[in-house]
């Protein structure tokens, strides 16, 4: 059949085609046609006698594609039925940055004289089926696949899908073969849902329309599958004011409306909102008033910063926090609507950034437009390629709310403190009576019992008043010089008194005369070890070890006990963070190791955990020597 004539006469063919001989998951190229050496510019002549893979690789093809080429030309042989690919990404190695996209036709053919099965392979160019969204606009990719929310565009009545980032394409359970297509034709599910009706609605309306924890049912995974989502649609225009395409912000928040619970539940979503508009900028020419629009179409303040940290670029929503123009804000700079108390955190937040070119973050008031000051958390990151810092994109969400609420709950832990101060203070006196009246000793058990609770009962209510001065600014350190070694040994003993069931052992111990406040690091030494004791039941030793290292002391607290995950490690140091089962197993409100944060940060000090669950955990903390 390979020689008849009529074979050959469809071989020759104006599509481009290629001969394969089948062993195994491999195929070697027995022949290309003219149209195949023409559209390859002659790179396919001498790939006769070499593997198919040679000329479709990871060079020139996703992977997904390889794996997708593969699995066809095996179903093809096993089957002896032809098959087809649609929208097959492919680029010919000689013809530069050219990718186009084609349609595959194989066509198995059976050989009857003991040889390997051939293989036909038809290549249809597609192009003008692809030509649309991101390969349109190269220099939206960049912008679209660094923001961290879902996002796409969809163009005209159709609902095209003309750009799209990973993010999106995960919630759906999609790859980017669906651009081009119109939505209901790659996600047909939802043609009975109320999505379809919204975009159409927005689309003709031009009011844009926003939901939180809606229900939706695509199918991931090959089944359908109930998600909740907050998405938006936000109309957009083209260049005459008409109303062209629709911008669509999705995000899945199943596990959150499933599962997460008070304020841990508010906690992570503020996380995912921060996160939400991280994004990265390009020098964009052609397409930087779609960009701009883009950027005005976020609900947060979007603000750019060039390689040396000043601002060369705030979105709508600056200025219509701030009442000022684009132009305005930008030469007054943050500092004028900054709050004087929190401008010199912020700055050397980020003159710290700057220089580590690390993610800056910070929390500050801002002044807007109605003559009050607002809370905002800030995110910046770095645009960097190749080594080299491009420029700064942030975010400024509002969290006036969420830190009123906190000032509150300050203020009544506060009040409750200082009145469950004065009845534990009646309360201490009397058992300090009872004990000098109870000549027979009869109740002395009692009374160290009771002795015992009140002291756990001074100390929660001490975190608790702690906790709040911190948060109001109002501790106070007295900074002269100690000895460490002397103050260390006896938290150790202090500490060994009520863990008789541990030992605590000092294996290195540096001799320095410290400039701290000794009472406050006591607290750390003294919630770092008590921690230790608390979570290794099972341990029978605690390992302390102190040492100069370069020009910092470092301190290491080491026991054997339950360990801790790593998803929880950094979070421990969090206010009122419990891990798990563990509120439940062990006693405490999960303030000790806040406090001691806040200690260490004030002494400019550091601290973190190295740890494995079941095997115990090493705390460290690490504070400058002033020479």
């Amino acid at each position: 059949m390979l020689t008849d004539a009529l074979f050959q006469a469809l071989f020759n063919s104006s599509s481009p085609r290629l001969l394969l001989s089948a062993h195994g998951r491999d195929f070697i190229i027995i022949n290309t046609n003219e149209a195949f050496r023409i559209a390859s510019l002659n790179e396919a002549l001498s790939a006769t006698g070499k593997s198919i893979w040679d000329l479709f690789n990871a060079g020139n093809c996703s992977c997904e594609n390889l794996l997708l080429l593969e699995n066809s030309l095996m179903q093809s042989v096993e089957l002896t039925q032809k098959s087809e690919l649609h929208d097959f990404e492919y680029q010919f190695a000689a013809a530069g940055q050219i990718r186009n996209y084609w349609k595959l036709e194989i066509v198995a053919i059976a050989n009857h004289d003991g040889q390997p099965p051939s293989v036909l392979l038809t290549l249809d160019l597609q192009n003008e089926q692809k030509n649309t969204g991101i390969q349109q606009h190269p220099e939206l990719l960049n912008i679209v696949s660094h923001i961290p929310v879902g996002l796409c565009i969809l163009s005209g009545q159709e609902m095209r899908l003309e750009i799209v980032n990973e993010r999106m394409l995960s919630l759906w359970d999609r790859n980017y073969s669906i651009l081009g297509l119109p939505l209901l034709e790659f996600m047909p599910e939802i043609t009975h849902q109320v999505f379809p009706q919204l975009l159409q609605q927005v689309y003709t309306s031009g009011i844009p329309f926003s939901s939180r924890g809606a229900i939706a049912q695509l199918v991931v995974g090959g089944r359908l599958k109930t998600l909740y989502v907050d998405f938006s649609y936000t109309p957009l225009k083209n260049s005459e004011g008409a109303i062209d395409s629709i911008l669509v912000m999705a995000e899945d928040v199943t596990s959150s409306v499933m599962g997460l619970q008070r304020e841990q539940q508010l906690t992570e979503k503020l996380t995912a909102i921060n996160e939400e508009l991280s994004a990265s900028i390009l020098e964009l020419a052609e397409n930087e008033s779609r960009f701009r629009f883009l950027l005005n179409a976020l609900p947060q303040q979007v603000w750019t910063a060039d390689s040396a940290g000043l601002l060369d670029y705030v979105n709508q929503v600056v200025c219509d926090d701030f009442g000022f123009d684009v132009p305005t804000v930008i030469g007054h700079g943050w500092q004028k609507f900054v709050h004087p108390d929190d401008l010199v955190q912020s700055l050397e937040k980020w003159k710290n950034a700057l220089e580590t070119e690390c993610e800056y973050v910070t929390e500050f008031r801002l002044l807007c437009h109605e003559g009050n000051y607002k809370w905002f958390l800030a995110r910046a990151i770095p645009l960097i390629e190749n080594g080299k810092l491009l420029l700064w994109i942030g975010t400024n969400t509002n969290i006036d709310l969420q830190k009123n609420n906190e000032q509150r709950k300050d203020e009544f832990i506060s009040v409750a403190s200082h009145e469950l101060k004065t009845p534990l203070t009646s309360i201490k006196a009397f058992n300090q009576l009872i004990q000098r009246k109870n000549k027979e000793h009869a109740l002395d058990g009692f009374i160290a019992k009771s002795a015992q609770n009140i002291s756990r009962l001074e100390r929660l209510i001490k975190d608790l008043l702690d906790v709040t001065k911190i948060n109001a600014g109002k501790i106070t350190y007295e900074l002269e010089f100690f000895d460490f070694k002397k103050m260390l040994i006896e938290s150790i003993e202090n500490v060994q008194l009520t863990a008789p069931d541990h030992e605590i052992i000092l294996e290195k111990a540096a001799e320095i005369s410290y400039p701290g406040d000794q009472y406050r690091l006591e607290q750390v030494i003294h919630n770092f070890l008590t921690n230790a004791v608390k979570y290794s039941p099972d341990g029978q030793k605690v390992i302390v070890k102190s040492i100069i290292e370069g020009t910092d002391l470092l301190v290491s607290i080491q026991d054997f006990g339950i360990g801790i995950a790593e998803k929880d490690r950094m979070r421990l140091f969090e206010r009122y963070y419990r891990v798990g089962d563990n509120a439940m197993r062990f006693e405490g409100l999960g303030l000790g190791l806040f406090i001691s944060s806040e200690i260490l940060r004030r002494h400019q000090g550091n601290f973190w955990i190295e740890s494995e669950p079941g095997l115990g955990s090493t705390f460290f903390f690490r504070l400058p020597v002033v020479s």
